[in-house]
C-alpha cells in the first residue's frame, strides 16, 4: 500500500516538470563565470573561459529537456528510483556535463569529478573545473543538479552545503587526470 502511494504522489508530481522555454543564458551569469574562471589562473584564456561559462551555463538547460527534469531534484530522484524516469540523477548530470565540457577541447581547464559527503545518505556528484595543473581544492563546482538545471557554482572551499573530495577513479575514467 506504501509503494501505491509513493507511485500515485510521483504521478501527480509529475506534472510540475521544471520545463525551459528555449535556451536563455543571463549575460550577467555568463560574465560572472567567465570572472571567476580567470581567477582560477594567469593562464586561462579569455575567450576560452568565456565559451566554458556561457556552455556550463546553457547545456543544463539542454539536459533539463532530455531529462523531461521535474522539480524539485529529489523528487526526480524519487521518480528515477522508481522506475518513472531514466536519468538525472546527480552522478548522470555529471556525466553528461563532463562529457560536454571535455568535447570542448579547451587548452585552460582540467575536468576533475568532485563527490561530496561520499557514502552518506546525501552523497552528491558534480563536475569541478581548475585551471590547467591546478589542484582539485583551488577549482570551481559546476553543480546542475542543484538546482534543476539552472547551473550553481562556487569555489570549492565556498560550497556551504557539501565537503567536496576528488573523486580520482572517476576523474581518470573520463581522461581528465593526467599522471
Amino acid at each position: 500500500m506504501r509503494f501505491f502511494w509513493i507511485i500515485a504522489c510521483a504521478v501527480f508530481f509529475a506534472g510540475c516538470s521544471a520545463k525551459v522555454e528555449g535556451l536563455h543564458v543571463e549575460p550577467q551569469n555568463v560574465a560572472q563565470l567567465t570572472s571567476d574562471l580567470q581567477a582560477l589562473g594567469d593562464n586561462v584564456e579569455y575567450s576560452e573561459a568565456r565559451l566554458f561559462a556561457y556552455e556550463a551555463l546553457s547545456y543544463p538547460q539542454t539536459l533539463a529537456e532530455r531529462y523531461g527534469l521535474v522539480y524539485p531534484p529529489t523528487l526526480h530522484n524519487l521518480l528515477i528510483n522508481t522506475g518513472l524516469k531514466e536519468r538525472g540523477l546527480c552522478y548522470q548530470w555529471s556525466e553528461d556535463m563532463m562529457a560536454h565540457l571535455k568535447g570542448l577541447h579547451l587548452q585552460s581547464f582540467d575536468l576533475r569529478w568532485g563527490v561530496a559527503n561520499k557514502g552518506e545518505l546525501n552523497e552528491h556528484n558534480s563536475v569541478v573545473v581548475v585551471a590547467k595543473g591546478g589542484t582539485f581544492q583551488t577549482g570551481i563546482l559546476i553543480d546542475p543538479w542543484r538546482h534543476s538545471g539552472i547551473l550553481y557554482w562556487a569555489k570549492i572551499s565556498d560550497d556551504p552545503e557539501y565537503r567536496w573530495v576528488e573523486n580520482l577513479s572517476r576523474s581518470k575514467y573520463f581522461g581528465t587526470v593526467t599522471q
